[in-house]
C-alpha cells in the first residue's frame, strides 16, 4: 500500500510552460546556432541489421561525410555537397557516384531522406517545412505538447516534453497516412544522444546512438569532395549495403 501510495503521489510528470510559437522559435535558434557537427555513433538498419561503428561530418546546408568503420579501418566513406552522392571502398579502389537522392542515400542510411533533411534530424531536428495554416497545439495525455503543423502536401506533428522542455518525436503524413517518424532521446547539452528513424510505409527503420559530439565544429569543405580513384562506377553497381 505505501510503494502504491507512493506512486500515486508522485503525479504526472513535469511540463515546463510554452507557446506553440515559442517551442517553434526554440527549433528556429537551435536549427541557426548549429551548423556543423563532427561525431562518432554507432547505427543500427533494419530488424535484422548488425550494429556499425561511424564517423559523421555534416554541414550545412547540404555537406554530409559518413565513414563506416571496421576493425582493420575505413571500410567504406560516404558523401555528398548535396548533388552527387559518392561511395569509395578503399579496398576496391574504385569510387561509385550517383545523384544525391533520397533512394541512393537509403543504400547507405537504410531509410530514404534528402540530404537537408537528414542533417536536421542528425542534429536532433525535425526536417524543416513550410507551414501553410495555423499551427494547432494540445498537451496530450501522456503530459506532451502536440504540435500540428499545416503542409501544402500533408502535415508535420511535433512532440515536446519535460522540464525542460525538449523534442522527442516528429512525424510526417503525406495522403492516407505517415511517410516518417524520428524520435530524439537522451537529450545532454541540448542535442539528443539516440536517434530512431523509420519509414512506415516500407518498413525500414535505423537507429543511431552517439557516443561522441561536437557541434559547430570545424570543417573543411574538401572532406564532402569525392576522393580520387582510378575508376568511377554508377551507384547502381552496388549490390549491398556498405560496413
Amino acid at each position: 500500500m505505501v510503494a502504491l501510495a507512493g506512486c500515486h503521489l508522485r503525479g504526472p510528470r513535469p511540463l515546463a510552460p510554452a507557446t506553440a510559437g515559442e517551442l517553434l522559435d526554440g527549433l528556429a535558434a537551435r536549427r541557426a546556432a548549429v551548423t556543423s557537427m563532427r561525431a562518432r555513433v554507432s547505427v543500427k538498419a533494419g530488424l535484422a541489421g548488425m550494429w556499425t561503428r561511424e564517423a559523421l561530418v555534416v554541414q550545412r546546408p547540404t555537406g554530409v561525410r559518413i565513414d563506416v568503420l571496421s576493425p582493420f579501418g575505413l571500410a567504406v566513406a560516404v558523401g555528398t555537397n548535396g548533388s552527387v552522392l559518392w561511395a569509395f571502398p578503399p579496398a576496391e579502389g574504385a569510387r561509385y557516384e550517383g545523384a544525391a537522392s533520397p533512394e541512393n542515400l537509403a543504400r547507405f542510411l537504410g531509410v530514404p531522406v534528402a540530404v537537408p533533411d537528414l542533417i536536421d534530424i542528425l542534429m536532433g531536428l525535425p526536417p524543416e517545412r513550410r507551414v501553410v495554416g495555423p499551427v494547432h497545439m494540445e498537451i496530450t495525455r501522456e503530459r506532451e505538447y502536440r504540435l500540428t503543423l499545416p503542409l501544402a502536401d500533408g502535415a508535420q506533428t511535433l512532440w515536446f516534453a519535460g522540464d525542460p522542455v525538449v523534442l522527442t518525436r516528429a512525424e510526417e503524413a503525406r495522403g492516407e497516412g505517415p511517410v516518417l517518424r524520428v524520435a530524439f532521446g537522451d537529450w545532454q547539452a541540448a542535442l539528443p544522444r539516440t536517434l530512431d528513424v523509420t519509414v512506415p510505409t516500407t518498413g525500414a527503420a535505423v537507429h543511431l546512438a552517439y557516443d561522441a559530439v561536437e557541434p559547430n565544429a570545424g570543417v573543411d569543405p574538401v572532406v564532402f569532395a569525392p576522393p580520387p580513384a582510378a575508376r568511377v562506377l554508377p551507384l547502381e553497381a552496388v549490390t549491398t549495403r556498405p560496413g
